[in-house]
C-alpha cells in the first residue's frame, strides 16, 4: 500500500527519539559501515523529505540531500549536475521520493536515470507518496523499479516490479 503524504509524517512522528539518537550515535561512530542513500526528490517537497530521513534513519542509514550539502553550487549550473552524478556514484543505494510533484520535475527523472545507471536496478527503489487529497499520478517508466510500501505488517518494504511479496526495506538496505 502506498502511503499518503499524512501517513509519512505520521510514521515518521511516531519513531522512538530513543531509535534515532542510537541511530546517530551509532552513525558518527562508525559511519562507514553503514549504508548511504541518495535521495532524489522534488525541492517543491521540502516538508516531506525531514519525514523520510527520519524513516530511513530509523533504519540506521545515512541519507545524502543535495541541499544538506555544503559542496552544491548556490546556483543550478553544469556544476551541479556533475555533482550530483558523484554523489549518486558514492552512494549504496538510490530512492527516488516519487511525488505527483516530483514526477514533473526536470531533475528527478533524470537523477532516476543516473542512479539506474550507476546503481544497478536492485539498488534502486521508488518512494511512491500519494497526496492527502487526490491519486498518485505515477508514472510508465517507475514501473521498472522497486517500489517501498506498507506491507500489511505495517512496516515498510520493498516490492520488486509487479510482485506483492516484498523484503522488509531494513533488509533491502542491508544488501
Amino acid at each position: 500500500m502506498y502511503l499518503s503524504e499524512s501517513n509519512v509524517r505520521a510514521k515518521a512522528a511516531s519513531l522512538s527519539p530513543t531509535l534515532l539518537s542510537e541511530a546517530r550515535a551509532g552513525l558518527s561512530k562508525t559511519a562507514s559501515r553503514y549504508r548511504t542513500v541518495f535521495l532524489s526528490h522534488s525541492h517543491n517537497d521540502k516538508d516531506l523529505v525531514e519525514p523520510v530521513r527520519k524513516l530511513l534513519a530509523g533504519q540506521g542509514v545515512i541519507l545524502y540531500v543535495d541541499w544538506n550539502d555544503p559542496e552544491m553550487p548556490a546556483v543550478t549550473s553544469p556544476e551541479t549536475a556533475r555533482k550530483i552524478k558523484e554523489r549518486i556514484g558514492t552512494a549504496n543505494k538510490f530512492v527516488m521520493l516519487a511525488s505527483n510533484t516530483s514526477l514533473k520535475s526536470r531533475w528527478v527523472p533524470w537523477e532516476l536515470g543516473i542512479g539506474d545507471i550507476k546503481k544497478g536496478l536492485p539498488n534502486v527503489a521508488v518512494f511512491p507518496v500519494t497526496p492527502d487529497y487526490g491519486t498518485w499520478e505515477g508514472s510508465e517508466y517507475v514501473g521498472i523499479y522497486s517500489r517501498i510500501e506498507q506491507a500489511d505488517s505495517g512496516e515498510l518494504a520493498v516490492f520488486e516490479p509487479g510482485q506483492n511479496k516484498g523484503i522488509t526495506l531494513k533488509a533491502w538496505l542491508e544488501r
